[in-house]
């Protein structure tokens, strides 16, 4: 026991790295994701476009996110020239993957909002901008956040794959603490229970933030 109570400071800057690995991947995967979602939305996009960004989509969210880690980190550097760190391939094949399925999400309310509403902005003189910043999307945003919500979660316990790469994140120091102890269940069980402290972290602040809204 009081081994495994010595470890815990690398089960905490394999946390850290999670962490990280999340927030980085995040808004990277919102950034393109919201950005390609509102273009695609049926009032904005051309049929060109939607048909670009569709398949954009359709790519990323088909191969899995283990499969494009490893394209980033073993044939990106092959194909390029350009030596790049586990953490930073990983990190942004997560983005990447991720952003597929927020276009879809994105999309989703975006079009949900009736197509008057495009319709009564247009002909009051809005600009697509000023009707999509201050009409269209706090519509859309309350359809799509909750899907959204699942999506970032979803985002963070896929972190753990950065392990495939030798990334120390949070499931990678504990396989290196399992390799010395020889001691699988207590070590997984800490690492389940980082997971699910996370989740509750992030819901929690969700919770707030939703509470917060409608004050």
């Amino acid at each position: 026991m009081n081994n495994l109570v010595s470890y815990w400071p690398l089960l905490a800057q394999g946390a850290c790295m999670t962490v990280a690995s999340w927030l980085v991947a995040g808004i990277i995967s919102s950034i393109i994701g919201m950005t390609l979602g509102i273009c695609c939305a049926q009032e904005i996009g051309s049929s060109k476009a939607i048909m670009v960004i569709s398949i954009y989509s359709f790519i990323t969210r088909g191969i899995p996110a283990y499969v494009q880690i490893l394209i980033a980190y073993f044939v990106v550097p092959a194909a390029t020239g350009i030596n790049i760190s586990g953490f930073t391939a990983a990190t942004w094949a997560l983005g990447l993957c991720s952003s597929g399925y927020v276009i879809q999400i994105v999309q989703s309310g975006m079009n949900a909002v009736p197509k008057g509403q495009w319709e009564a902005c247009s002909a009051l003189g809005f600009s697509i901008l000023s009707t999509i910043r201050y009409i269209i999307l706090p519509q859309a945003t309350s359809i799509f956040l909750p899907a959204f919500i699942g999506e970032r979660e979803q985002l963070l316990k896929s972190t753990s794959l950065l392990a495939a790469i030798g990334v120390t994140e949070v499931t990678r120091a504990g396989m290196n603490i399992i390799s010395r102890e020889l001691n699988p269940l207590p070590i997984y069980c800490m690492i389940a229970c980082i997971y699910l402290m996370f989740s509750a972290i992030f819901n929690i602040l969700i919770v707030c933030y939703q509470k917060k809204k409608l004050e």
